[in-house]
């Protein structure tokens, strides 16, 4: 059985002017999540992610569950939007210290695909906004808790790896900080995401590998772009580029123009 992850989590600044800031400072909630990744097979049509505040936390805390669809840029930066593929239930649970919560995500019909399908499950504590705006004018400065959990729906056939590469195009290749480096770009032509863990580039005489100390998640349809520094003096035409997945494959891109 796989343990639930302790998260502590980053808080926001709320103001009462309506701006929001955001600090890397204990929130001083202790809460675990189950499961973080959530994953959605053809085993099952919903999914439930379970809630506990510890004992131990200072206040009550009220979650608002919010679902977006996930995408990523060329840096793997996530670009979302607010979907209603899924179902989320409760979509509003108030927890007190100790309490437990279970929020059960479902399918909305028949929405399984060719490619797998990613979602961010975000769980917000608005607890803090009942008090915003009371107390001393002025600046009103409150914590507020965020947790961001992806939601994956496996593909409705067998799963299908399948990486493409082309060199940047202007003017990212153009900004690259010398010769030395170069800049490919790769896209996941397969139907589910890839954990990359290394990615090795090759030319005429010579082989860069770039390890990803936690590996980077590739999206299916997504591009990312990543920038090398080669080995002294070597030249900077990439003729291949190979993947080491997490899982422990060796995937091939093929080069192409995409």
């Amino acid at each position: 059985m796989r343990k639930p992850w302790r998260l502590w989590k980053s808080c926001s600044f709320v103001t009462s002017a309506g701006g929001l800031l955001f600090a890397a400072v204990p929130c001083g909630a202790q809460v675990l999540i189950s499961p973080v990744v959530v994953e959605m097979t053809g085993a099952g049509r919903a999914v439930a992610v379970e809630i506990t505040l510890s004992d131990r936390a200072k206040a009550p805390i009220r979650l608002q569950a919010e679902l977006l669809r996930w995408d990523q840029d060329v840096r793997g930066a996530a670009v979302t939007e607010p979907s209603d593929d899924l179902l989320i239930s409760p979509p509003i649970a108030d927890l007190q210290p100790g309490d437990k919560q279970v929020f059960r995500v479902a399918l909305r019909g028949a929405r399984r695909g060719p490619e797998e399908l990613a979602y961010r499950l975000v769980l917000e504590d608005i607890a803090a906004l009942a008090g915003a705006g009371e107390g001393s004018p002025g600046m009103n400065i409150q914590f507020r808790m965020r947790y961001d959990l992806p939601v994956l729906v496996a593909p409705a056939g067998p799963v299908v790896n399948a990486l493409r590469w082309k060199p940047c195009p202007p003017p990212a290749a153009v900004a690259l900080q010398s010769a030395a480096d170069v800049c490919v770009r790769v896209l996941n032509a397969g139907n589910r995401r890839v954990k990359v863990q290394t990615l090795t580039l090759s030319g005429a005489n010579w082989q860069q590998a770039l390890t990803l100390k936690d590996g980077v998640n590739v999206l299916a349809g997504a591009e990312r772009e990543w920038r090398v520094a080669l080995p002294g003096g070597q030249s900077g035409t990439v003729r291949g580029v190979q993947v080491q997945t997490e899982r422990g494959e060796t995937l091939q891109a093929e080069a192409d123009g995409f």
